[in-house]
């Protein structure tokens, strides 16, 4: 199982994996979460990947599908913690010009 925490804070669902890999191999286990997540209503979520260190095109299409399903919503995504070859994967892809992308969860939760 994922390891990972959710949490309300201030009527915004902060979900933290805590994995060094979103990938293949994590994304499946990951998926679900997901899924429970929109259900339960969640759409304002600060998806925290402080722990995160890579990232393939799975984590990053599981990413893309939580933006588009609470956009529908009419929710909203923040990343927050994205560094190293995560961030640069976002950079390369300019998927940092659609995503809001914060430092830290603290600075995601501001003004959210």
């Amino acid at each position: 199982m994922l390891k990972h925490e959710m949490i309300e804070k201030d009527g915004v669902t902060v979900f933290k994996v805590q994995v060094e890999n979103l990938d293949a191999l994590t994304v499946p286990e990951a998926r679900p979460l997901i899924e429970q997540l929109v259900d339960r209503g969640g759409i304002k979520v600060v998806f925290d990947m402080s722990t995160v260190r890579t990232i393939d095109s799975s984590g990053v299409a599981i990413i893309v599908s939580l933006f588009k399903r609470l956009r529908a919503l009419g929710g909203a995504l923040r990343l927050a913690g994205v560094s190293g070859q995560p961030k640069d994967i976002l950079h390369i892809m300019r998927l940092n010009q659609a995503l809001a992308v914060f430092p830290s969860t603290e600075d995601a939760l501001r003004g959210f």
